[in-house]
């Protein structure tokens, strides 16, 4: 039995079979397509939303609008913990930088620690994304269920959060310009051009450009370069290779990483980009994020059985 709750958002994109074994509790962010509302993970999956991408893509049509979970999900899904005897919760998310999710779930902790004696329920800013965020929600339940306390998982993933990088190569720049993420000249040259950008997230989570080259072989071996630099830097690292829908892309990253970054470290799992990250990076994107291995818990080596969607 874990030593205290955990709960995350939906952009942390687990898989299912994760969530049930750590038993992490997940609050979702919804999408709105054509006046249709789906809740993530719910009602809706990566394998459908990519159905909608593309849609929305053949048909010229506006992209999927994402919206945060309001305050009262938050309220339900911590006093359904609460109801179970739960006394501390961890509660981890998405970047403040990326959307309003956190300040839901402060609002939520502050309003029911104010009704609770006794109760603590510590809000946590990942300052990343997708499998940024989920990797520190992972390695905070191993701690919970090992019978550690809040205080022995906030310290690693605050020092996980202060030393991962998370890295995205869209497959073009439509999604972040129409997302308000580039100008629409820059989407007009790398389309005419095929040029790739690279855009990370800084160390509040905002994205920002970090490179620009001609071609996914080009980008994935900067990708595979910089995990090499950093591996020399930081010492043995821990990674994560994510796609969405980009089979190519992730081939040509795992060659590039076996050719320019072949000793860095363990390679966990190939993750999805899911909905609420996918919406501004696009089909067809690639990425890699990867933090110190002397953070990792080595009970989560078996990740690679959990891959997401192939699609």
């Amino acid at each position: 039995m874990n030593t205290f709750a955990i709960v995350t958002d939906s952009a942390a994109d687990l898989p299912r079979e994760l969530i049930e074994k750590y038993d992490v509790h997940v609050v979702p962010l919804h999408v709105s397509y054509e006046g249709v509302d789906y809740a993530d993970g719910v009602d809706i999956d990566i394998n459908r939303f990519c159905d909608i991408l593309e849609d929305a893509k053949g048909r010229g049509k506006e992209l999927p609008v994402t919206s945060q979970p309001t305050p009262g999900d938050f309220i339900e899904a911590y006093q359904e913990l609460i109801d179970r005897g739960a006394t501390e919760i961890l509660s981890i998310h998405l970047a403040g930088t990326l959307s309003g999710t956190i300040e839901g779930a402060r609002f939520a902790a502050q309003k029911l620690m104010a009704e609770h004696d006794g109760l603590r329920i510590t809000v946590f800013d990942s300052c990343s994304a997708t499998v940024g965020q989920g990797a520190m929600v992972l390695e905070a339940a191993v701690v919970a269920r090992k019978g550690g306390t809040v205080e022995e998982a906030l310290d690693r993933i605050e020092r996980i959060r202060d030393g991962h990088k998370i890295y995205f190569v869209p497959d073009n720049l439509d999604n972040l310009v129409k997302g308000g993420r580039a100008s629409k000249f820059q989407g007009l040259a790398t389309s005419l051009l095929n040029i790739k950008i690279v855009v990370s997230l800084d160390k509040t989570g905002a994205i920002e450009v970090v490179h620009k080259c001609k071609g996914v072989k080009a980008a994935a071996t900067y990708l595979a370069k910089q995990l090499a630099r950093d591996s020399r830097e930081l010492g043995e690292l821990v990674y994560y290779k994510l796609y969405l829908k980009a089979p190519e892309a992730l081939d040509a990253l795992s060659y590039a990483l076996g050719t320019h970054a072949a000793n860095v470290g363990s390679c966990l799992t190939v993750g999805t980009i899911g909905p609420t990250i996918a919406t501004h990076v696009g089909l067809g994107a690639m990425g890699l994020f990867r933090f110190p291995a002397d953070l990792h818990a080595t009970e989560l080596n078996d990740l690679d059985r959990y891959l997401t969607p192939t699609f």
